[in-house]
Parts: structure tokens; C-alpha cells; sequence
């Protein structure tokens, strides 16, 4: 059986740069369980100080020109990081990609993934180019876990087509309910022995979602209860419906 290719790239420079500026604009934070601005500054500690509240995008992308693309260029220009990325994920990749398949009970039908590897806060995706972003300098277990993260993702939003043929492109981001879900179903659906064979590294999802509580259980025992006490099909649609019934709360 022939899986899909996943293939490790250098992100472009230019496009890791507009990225930072939208993570780094604290706007955009606030309708996250994540805080882009922290986790940016976090990976960026130069720019501590230098990017002030209310300050225009292009104000921000000057600073980041001065800051940060050298610090791009100078890691683009080894391709050690690509390199080792796609030998460690080789040896495993097929077998993490059947071990999807079993979990969401559904095949993959895309030939290519790629990953871009850069230097943002984040692993950003888009599921419908099969592209996601992963970081320079990670450790083999830090990442097999974020590759094994994300890919979930493409293969869980394929199942959501499925299930939801009247599907809306938009709410597979944030912030639609849809899209929290599927932050939300990644703790029951790879945090477990099946995947946790291949990293030592956390498979857990954003730890917002392990502090809201419904009848004094935690949304993600009750996903988890879900996923193991009902065929995978079954499970997406009551968390769907969950988390429609408790919107106002998991957004909150």
C-alpha cells in the first residue's frame, strides 16, 4: 500500500517574515486559546522591547528585517535541519501513516505533504495545499510529535469531509467551532500508546482545553471517553455536538 511522501523544505524567507508580523500584532491573539505575541517573543528574544502595542504591521515587519531575516538567512543556508528531518521521519513514516489511518478509519488519498521548515511560534498548516510549518533546530522526538500532530490534522479534516459533505472551507480555522474540535480531538486520537511508541515528546493538545470543565469533567475525558467507547465516526459527531452545545464556554 502506498502511503503519501512527506517531504521537509526550506519555508521562504519572505513568507516566514509576513507570518511573524501577523503572530507578532497582539491582536490576533485574542480570539486564541494560544498567545502568538509570548510564544513569538519567546522564540525571538532580540526582539524583547522593540515591538510595542499598537504598532502598524509594517513597523513591525521593518524591525523583523533588521532582527530576524539574517537569522533566517543564516539558517537557510544549511540544509543540515532538512537533511536530518527527512532521514528521522523516513525510517518511521509509513507506519505512523497507517497508524492514522486505523485511528480515523480512512485512507489517505494525497500523494505529497510537505513541511517548511523555518522559525515561527507556531506550526501553522493548510490542509487543503497539504503544507504545514515546523521549526529549524528541533530535537528527533520534538519532531516526529509536531509532524505526527499535524499530519492527524489533514487526515481528521479528510474524515470531516466525509462525515459533513456540506462542508465549509472557513470553519476549519479559527475561530469556528469546527476548528476547535479538531485542536481538541488531537489528545484522544494520538495521545495514546499507538503514537506515543514513536516520540517521547508530548502528544497532548492546548492545555486551555484540559481546564474546561462540563459536570465536573474535563472536555477531553469526555472526547476520550467518546473515542473509546465509539466507533470513530460516532465519536466526531457527539464532540461536534458537544462542543456546539458549549460553544460560549470552550471560547470563552
Amino acid at each position: 500500500m502506498a502511503f503519501p511522501k512527506l517531504k521537509f523544505i526550506t519555508l521562504d524567507i519572505n513568507e516566514n517574515l509576513d507570518n511573524l508580523v501577523w503572530y507578532l500584532n497582539k491582536e490576533n491573539s485574542k480570539n486564541s486559546p494560544l498567545d502568538f505575541y509570548k510564544f513569538s517573543l519567546r522564540l525571538f528574544p532580540e526582539l524583547e522591547g522593540k515591538i510595542k502595542d499598537h504598532m502598524s504591521d509594517e513597523d513591525i515587519y521593518m524591525i523583523l528585517l533588521k532582527e530576524v531575516k539574517p537569522i533566517l538567512i543564516n539558517l537557510a543556508k544549511n540544509k543540515q535541519d532538512i537533511k536530518r528531518y527527512q532521514d528521522i521521519w523516513d525510517k518511521i513514516g509509513d507506519s505512523v501513516f497507517k497508524d492514522l489511518e486505523n485511528t480515523l478509519d480512512i485512507k489517505w488519498k494525497n500523494k505529497e505533504i510537505f513541511a517548511r521548515v523555518g522559525m515561527l511560534p507556531v506550526a501553522p498548516r493548510d490542509v487543503f495545499s497539504w503544507t504545514f510549518d515546523l521549526n529549524y533546530d528541533l530535537s528527533q522526538d520534538n519532531l516526529i510529535a509536531t509532524c505526527i500532530h499535524e499530519l492527524c490534522h489533514f487526515l481528521y479534516f479528510e474524515k470531516w469531509k466525509e462525515l459533513y459533505p456540506d462542508y465549509k472551507e472557513e470553519e476549519f480555522d479559527n475561530p469556528h467551532i469546527v476548528w476547535y474540535l479538531s485542536e481538541a480531538m488531537i489528545d484522544p486520537l494520538i495521545n495514546n500508546a499507538t503514537f506515543k511508541k514513536y516520540t517521547a515528546s508530548d502528544l497532548s493538545c492546548y492545555s486551555v482545553f484540559y481546564e474546561i470543565y462540563i459536570d465536573n469533567k474535563s472536555i477531553i475525558e469526555i472526547l476520550r471517553e467518546y473515542v473509546c467507547n465509539y466507533p470513530i465516526d460516532i465519536a466526531i459527531k457527539k464532540g461536534y455536538e458537544l462542543f456546539k452545545k458549549y460553544e460560549d464556554l470552550i471560547k470563552k
